[in-house]
């Protein structure tokens, strides 16, 4: 396997497998990427994750759909 596909790979479990974890526990997420020195979001906090989570969703699918189709070059 390439670098290129390997980095591929990669990016793809960080933005959809990251996505998907932080529209389910935003607040597990946020402690798991602080290494636990965050305990809670504030409701605006919250707000933005699943934001941030839409969009990192998007670009998971839009990694999936190169894999499959090879429609991004």
């Amino acid at each position: 396997m390439t670098f290129t596909g390997i980095v591929s790979i990669v990016s793809l479990l960080w933005f959809f497998g990251g996505a998907l974890w932080l529209l389910v526990a935003p607040e597990g997420f946020v402690r798991f990427a602080s290494l636990g020195t965050r305990q809670s979001l504030t409701p605006a906090q919250l707000r933005w994750a699943r934001i941030l989570g839409c969009v990192a969703l998007l670009i998971g699918i839009a990694i999936i759909l190169e894999f499959k189709y090879g429609l991004i070059r």
